[in-house]
C-alpha cells in the first residue's frame, strides 16, 4: 500500500457503469506546499539507525522560508516503529516545515521519501531540530497531496531548486491538441513502416507508407494534400516491411531503404534498385533502418531479421558502391549479441560517448542493450525484460526509442512491453530503470503496446511518449518534467480525436505544416495511412491563463532541420541557456520503431526565450555553435548546414 502512494485512485469518474481511476494531478508543489509552509529545506540522510528507530539529516539547502539546524535527528515512536520509511544514507529529501495557515499543523512537517511515500513528522517550536514521526500517509490519508508527487527524491531536490529560482515547470495540464485526421491513402493490406521525409528536396515533407502489397510514396503539394507519386518516381511494385531514408552518396538527394534493398535518388528524381547490400540482406527482414555506425559521416545499415538477429553493412564512404558486411567484426554474429534471436531495434548514443549504441528487443532473451565500445565492437548486456506478448505474436513488442525523457541533457531508453513499460536511464554510469517514479508511465499503459514514437508533442520543452497498440487505442504520455509522465486524454478526453482503436504499427513525427509542432503519420493496421495534424500551438493562446499556461506562453522555438552532405544520421542537437545550461537535446535518427522514419529536423523549445546557443555535432565530429537572440520573436527556423 506505502509504495503506491500519491499514485492511488483520487476521483472514481463513472461511465456507463465502469469506474476509471484518475490521479488528480491538479495539487502542485507550487500552489499546494510551497508557500504554505514556513519552510522549505533540503536535506541528505547523514545516517540512520533501523533497530533504534533513528534517522539523522544533514540539511543541505533551504529553499523557501526561514530553517537555522544544520542537522536534524528524527525518531520514531514504538507504535510507528514498523511503519516508517527509513531512506538510504546520502540520498536526498524535501521537507516543508511548519503550515502557515492551520494552527493545529504549525509544527508539523511534510517530508517525502520516494516512491510516492509521504510522511508526517512534528517537532516542538524549543527544538525544531529535533523530529518525531507522526504518521505514515497511505491512499486514504492523503487527502489534497494526491498527485503532488510520487517520483525519485534526488527529481523532487531538483524542482525545488528550479522553484527557489521561479524557473520550474510542472504542469498539471498536458497542452495537447490534436485536428482531424487526415487519411492520406487506403492501402490492400496493413501499413507497416512509415516516413515522414523531404523526398523531392523541394522544402515540403512528404509521405511513405509501407505494407506486404507495396509501398507508396505520397508528395505534399501544398496546404497538407498529397499527391500519389510511387509510380513515377520508379517505385511502382516494391514492398517491405520498413522504410528509412537518408543521403547514402552525399549527393544532395534522399535515397531508400526498403527492407533489404537500397534504391538510389538519380538527379531526374526517380529511384533505381541497387546492388549496393548484398542479395541475402533483403531475406527474412524484419525491420532496417540507416544508422550512422562507424562515425564517419556516411549513413550505414542496421537489418534485423526474423530468428537471424541483427545484421550491419557499412556505407563505403566517398567512393560509393558496395556496403561491407560487418556483422561478424562488430560482434552481432555472436549469440551474446543476439544471433539467430528476432525483435525490433533502436539506435541511440544512450550513454554519452559519441557512439550509437543498439537496443535490441530479442523476446527469447529479455532484450540486449548492445554498447558500442572504442574499438566499434557491440558489447551486450542483458537487461530482463518481459518482451513476451499476451497472444500467439512472438516478437512483437519492445520497439522502444532513445531520446532525452529522464533528464533534459542526457538521453534515456523507453521500451514498451505488451502492458508495461521500462524506463532506463543513466545513473552514475550504470542503467537504471526509473520507470516507477514516472507517475502515469508506470501505471497507465495500454494493452498490445507495440512500439513508441518520442517527440515534443505538446511543444513545452520535452520529450514526449506516444505508444502504438497492435490491437487497440493508443496511449500519449505528457513529459512533465523531473521524470514524471501523465497519460493526456485524463485532463484533456479531445486530445485525440480518434483513438486508432483497431491497431497502429508505423510512426513518423515531423512538422509537416510548418506552424513549429510535430505532426504524426501512422500507418494503421486497417490500411489507412494516416496524418494526425498538431494543433497545439493554434490553441495556446488563452485570455486569462493560468500559472503555468502563462510560462507556457513564453516559450520560444528553435525548428531546425540539418543538412548534410554526410554527417546527418546521428547527428546531435543541443540548446544551451544563457546560464550554460543544456535545455535541449536530440539525436538525428532514433526514431525507428517498427521500421519508420522522421525527418532531419528537430523542434526546440525553451521557456523565456532570451539568448541562447545551438550547438550541432555532425556524426562525422562536424561542429557548428550558433548564437540564437530570439528577441520578440516567437520562433526561428533554421536550415543548417556544415561549413567544410
Amino acid at each position: 500500500m506505502r509504495k503506491y502512494a500519491c499514485m492511488m485512485i483520487a476521483i472514481l469518474v463513472f461511465s456507463g457503469g465502469e469506474a476509471l481511476a484518475l490521479i488528480d494531478a491538479s495539487f502542485q508543489p507550487r500552489m499546494q506546499l510551497w508557500d504554505r509552509y514556513k519552510a522549505v529545506i533540503g536535506c541528505r540522510v547523514a545516517e540512520r539507525d533501523e533497530d533504534k528507530g533513528t534517522m539523522t539529516l544533514e540539511v543541505t539547502d533551504v529553499f523557501n522560508g526561514k530553517f537555522e539546524p544544520k542537522k536534524v535527528t528524527v525518531a520514531t515512536t514504538k507504535e510507528l516503529h514498523d511503519e516508517v520509511v527509513f531512506v538510504k544514507d546520502g540520498l536526498p529529501l524535501v521537507a516543508f516545515v511548519g503550515h502557515k495557515y492551520k494552527k493545529r499543523d504549525a509544527t508539523k512537517i511534510l517530508f517525502y521519501t520516494g516512491r510516492g511515500v509521504w510522511q508526517r513528522a512534528e517537532f516542538s517550536p524549543e527544538s525544531p531540530g529535533k523530529w518525531t514521526w507522526v504518521e505514515v500517509l497511505d491512499s486514504q490519508e492523503m487527502g489534497s497531496l494526491f498527485g503532488c508527487w510520487n517520483g525519485d527524491t534526488q527529481r523532487f531536490y531538483d524542482m525545488m531548486k528550479e522553484m527557489r529560482a521561479d524557473e520550474e515547470f510542472f504542469s498539471a495540464d498536458p497542452f495537447i491538441q490534436f485536428g482531424a485526421e487526415i487519411v492520406i491513402s487506403k492501402f490492400d493490406a496493413p501499413v507497416l513502416g512509415v516516413a515522414i521525409y523531404d523526398i523531392d528536396g523541394d522544402g515540403k515533407l512528404d509521405a511513405y507508407g509501407c505494407s506486404t502489397k507495396g509501398n507508396r510514396l505520397f508528395l505534399q503539394t501544398k496546404g497538407l494534400k498529397f499527391e500519389d507519386r510511387t509510380k513515377a518516381m520508379g517505385l511502382d511494385g516494391v514492398a517491405s516491411p520498413s522504410v528509412s531514408f537518408a543521403d547514402v552518396n552525399a549527393n544532395g538527394r534522399a535515397d531508400l531503404l526498403a527492407g533489404g534493398v537500397i534504391y538510389s535518388h538519380g538527379a531526374d528524381g526517380k529511384f533505381s534498385k541497387t546492388t549496393w547490400l548484398p542479395a541475402g540482406a533483403n531475406e527474412a527482414v524484419k525491420s532496417s533502418a540507416f544508422v550512422e555506425i562507424n562515425g564517419d559521416g556516411y549513413p550505414d545499415v542496421v537489418i534485423s531479421k526474423v530468428e537471424g538477429g541483427l545484421h550491419a553493412y557499412l556505407n563505403p564512404g566517398h567512393d560509393g558502391g558496395a556496403f561491407r558486411d560487418a556483422t561478424k567484426e562488430l560482434g552481432l554474429a555472436d549469440e551474446k549479441c543476439g544471433a539467430g534471436q528476432t525483435g525490433f531495434f533502436a539506435p541511440g548514443d544512450l550513454n554519452g560517448d559519441g557512439r550509437t549504441d543498439l537496443f535490441y528487443a530479442a523476446e527469447k532473451i529479455g532484450g540486449l542493450l548492445l554498447i558500442q565500445n572504442e574499438k566499434g565492437a557491440f558489447v551486450p548486456g542483458g537487461l530482463g525484460l518481459d518482451l513476451s506478448t499476451f497472444e500467439d505474436q512472438p516478437a512483437m513488442t519492445g520497439a522502444g526509442c532513445v531520446a532525452p525523457l529522464y533528464h533534459d541533457d542526457s538521453m534515456a531508453l523507453v521500451v514498451p512491453m505488451d502492458a508495461s513499460f521500462s524506463l532506463l536511464a543513466m545513473d552514475a554510469g550504470r542503467l537504471k530503470d526509473v520507470v516507477t517514479d514516472t507517475n502515469e508511465l508506470e501505471n497507465e499503459p495500454v494493452e498490445n503496446q507495440l512500439a513508441t514514437l518520442c517527440d515534443d508533442l505538446n511543444v513545452d520543452g520535452r520529450v514526449d511518449i506516444y505508444t502504438a497498440s497492435r490491437a487497440g487505442a493508443n496511449v500519449y504520455h505528457t513529459n512533465r518534467g523531473y521524470g514524471s509522465y501523465m497519460t493526456s486524454t485524463k485532463r484533456n478526453v479531445h486530445a485525440f480525436p480518434s483513438p486508432h482503436a483497431q491497431g497502429t504499427w508505423g510512426m513518423a513525427s515531423g512538422d509537416v505544416n510548418g506552424d513549429g509542432a510535430p505532426d504524426v503519420l501512422l500507418g494503421l493496421t486497417n490500411g489507412q495511412l494516416v496524418l494526425m495534424p498538431n494543433e497545439t500551438l493554434a490553441n495556446r493562446t488563452k485570455e486569462r491563463p493560468k500559472f503555468y499556461e502563462e510560462r507556457l506562453m513564453k516559450t520560444r522555438l528553435v525548428t531546425v532541420l540539418l543538412d548534410g552532405p554526410i554527417g546527418v544520421v546521428g547527428a546531435k542537437l543541443r540548446l544551451i541557456d544563457d546560464k550554460g545550461r543544456v535545455v535541449a537535446l536530440r539525436q538525428i535518427g532514433t526514431n525507428v520503431n517498427v521500421g519508420s522514419c522522421s525527418p532531419p529536423m528537430a523542434n526546440l523549445a525553451v521557456r523565456g526565450g532570451g539568448k541562447c546557443t545551438l550547438e550541432v555535432t555532425w556524426s562525422d565530429g562536424a561542429a557548428r555553435k550558433i548564437p540564437i537572440d530570439f528577441g520578440e520573436k516567437t520562433s526561428i527556423r533554421l536550415h543548417l548546414k556544415r561549413k567544410e
